[in-house]
């Protein structure tokens, strides 16, 4: 008889309804697949998919939960099935995405999705998923609320341009979006003290915080909101990472003579590309080192802006250094490392020097 080695099962979210399929990899290396009809994406459902777990699960061999990052939806039964004891797994969609390439599979279906899901589970070593403490995640909802008022601000204030601009204008409709400017600009002051009160309440988020706006040209309202969107760089494992999770990373194509140019993918979180544009052009006024940085590369690129980008990836992962190693901004940090270097090759010079003499 065949043993199990592993199970996984894997999760197909989306807003109204789970897709499900229980896959389990024997010790000969075989792999099968057991699926039943969709559950609700309610805590009926999550009921129902527990009382099926108990009944076809062997709880003898290990069992991961994979799903896939769907904004908000997969947070409930993501939530419901770490209380409940069971090791889950939430993946970014770039990983899934990229692991269902490698697969000789065409078609694209919500119950593909959860097998190929149940099979990454099987093959692959994932990181656990731990639920984000409380106030990270309304951190979080409070930035991302800000700046959608952002930029309804952004649109009423064109508007009221345009119809002041116009040969036509009505007095009456310019003073209803002065009212509604007023009324968006209240609500975002409202919630920047909303966010002020949330760190202050946690000594250890604003003492963390703090290290972050150590650096020259980082504001309150930047590291809040890059702490909110990483939920603390719970999930971040390294600098490589937090790049393309904010969609910093490089991407270079070239084919044969085809030499394509080089830009950053885009394919992260935009909300971190957005608050760091200000804070970037700050740091390179004000900054003694992103702005001799960016004085090294602005020369080299077409464009000022392209050089401004890579201000901005260097910001982020600077205000990740700080908040990992918990150290304030050192602005001779550079200089004391160059000279490290210097001191160390020169040893070995020497030591070279005496060896050949």
């Amino acid at each position: 008889m065949e043993k199990r080695l592993k199970q996984s099962l894997g999760i197909d979210v989306s807003k109204l309804s789970l897709s499900l399929s229980l896959g389990s990899l024997t010790d000969k290396l075989v792999k099968g697949f057991t699926s039943r009809s969709d559950v609700s994406n309610d805590i009926s459902g999550y009921r129902e998919l527990s009382k099926w777990l108990g009944k076809s699960v062997d709880a003898t061999v290990e069992l991961v939960v994979v799903m896939e990052a769907t904004g908000v939806y997969h947070q409930g039964i993501a939530h419901y099935l770490h209380d409940k004891g069971y090791a889950v797994c939430v993946m970014q969609s770039g990983r899934v995405r990229r692991y269902a390439q490698s697969l000789d599979q065409r078609s694209k279906t919500d119950a593909l999705d959860s097998k190929m899901l149940s099979m990454l589970g099987l093959e692959r070593t994932v990181r656990l998923w731990r639920p984000p403490s409380g106030e990270l995640q309304e951190l979080k909802g409070l930035s991302r609320e800000r700046s959608s008022l952002l930029k309804d601000r952004i649109t009423e204030t064109n508007r009221q341009g345009a119809i002041a601009s116009s040969s036509y204008s009505n007095t009456k409709a310019l003073k209803r979006h002065r009212n509604r400017l007023k009324l968006l600009t209240a609500q975002i002051l409202v919630i920047e003290e909303e966010m002020q009160e949330l760190v202050s309440g946690n000594e250890e988020l604003k003492r963390k915080i703090g290290f972050m706006m150590s650096i020259p040209g980082v504001s309150f309202i930047s590291a809040a909101t890059v702490i909110g969107e990483t939920l603390g760089f719970e999930s971040i494992m390294n600098a490589k990472q937090l790049a393309s999770y904010a969609g910093y990373d490089v991407v270079l194509r070239e084919s044969g003579n085809f030499k394509g140019k080089t830009r950053i993918s885009k394919k992260g979180n935009s909300h971190i590309r957005a608050v760091l544009h200000m804070p970037s052009m700050t740091c390179v006024r004000c900054n003694p080192t992103l702005k001799q940085f960016y004085n090294r590369l602005k020369p080299n690129k077409a464009k000022p802006l392209v050089a401004l980008i890579a201000v901005q990836r260097k910001l982020l992962i600077l205000m990740y250094t700080l908040w990992k190693n918990e150290e304030v901004y050192d602005a001779g940090f550079e200089t004391k490392k160059q000279q490290k270097h210097e001191a160390l090759a020169a040893r070995d010079n020497n030591l070279i020097a005496q060896i050949v003499s």
